[in-house]
Formats: C-alpha cells, sequence, structure tokens
C-alpha cells in the first residue's frame, strides 16, 4: 500500500494512494467554486494537525464519523474529508472527502475508510507500506 505527504511539520499527515491518484488531494484540490474556500481552510487544518498533533486542534475541526470503525471527519462548512489515526509519526491518514447532505456521515465514504484502514494496518504488519512525496507521485 502507498501513502502521500500532504503535510508534513512535528507530524505526517498522509492520504491514501488509490492506483496513481490519490482521492484526500484530489478533493482538496478539485471542485466547485463555491467551496473552494472551504477546500483551503481543510487544508489549512492538515497544516495546523501536522504542526500541533490532533490533541492541538479545536474539537469544532474533527468529528469521529464511525465509532466502532475508528473513522473520523475534518469538518470545514459543508465539506467533510474523512480519515483515520495512523502510526510511527503519520497521525492521521486521510480516505476521501464529501459534501455534508445530511445530518449522517455518509455511509459509503466510511466504508471505504474503513476498508483503506485495514488496508493500512495490513501493510504495516507486513511491512509493505510506502510513503511517497509530491515529488514522487
Amino acid at each position: 500500500m502507498r501513502v502521500k505527504q500532504l503535510a508534513v511539520n512535528r507530524f505526517e499527515v498522509v492520504g491514501v494512494m488509490d492506483g496513481d491518484a490519490c482521492p484526500a488531494e484530489l478533493f482538496l484540490l478539485e471542485g466547485e467554486k463555491a467551496t473552494e474556500a472551504n477546500r483551503l481552510g481543510l487544508t489549512q487544518i492538515l497544516a495546523t494537525v501536522a504542526e500541533r498533533g490532533l490533541d492541538g486542534v479545536p474539537s469544532a475541526w474533527v468529528h469521529e464519523a464511525n465509532k466502532s470503525e475508528k473513522i473520523y471527519e475534518f469538518i470545514k462548512g459543508p465539506l467533510r474529508l474523512f480519515f483515520f489515526k495512523g502510526k510511527n509519526g503519520q497521525i492521521v491518514v486521510c480516505t476521501s472527502g464529501v459534501r455534508k447532505s445530511g445530518q449522517k456521515a455518509d455511509k459509503a465514504a466510511v466504508k471505504r475508510s474503513a476498508r483503506w484502514r485495514e488496508e493500512y494496518y495490513t501493510a504495516l504488519e507486513n511491512d509493505a507500506l510506502t510513503t511517497v512525496d509530491n515529488d514522487e507521485a
């Protein structure tokens, strides 16, 4: 499994790679003009998490999307960026993002995130996790 660096400071924030693409990165870079400021805000949240860790950010920025699957979401306006907690300095592993449309977390995004979480920890156990930076991917 490959993950891509999205923000690096004291901690590392990464996104899962799906083939040659990083769905979290694509979500942050592409989208409606109306959500551009919110996407920029999510990018700033990731930079802050890389600098301070999850304990150093306001609780309004983070929500537990699914307790049993250990999936969380960053919140900025109507946008949600799903993630799980990583290991070895990779404090956050981002999976994908959605525009919130209802009261509950997007079930398909949570399910996809849970699958990637399982793959991430299996790859860690098997020493098969590769981290790429912006120049490599």
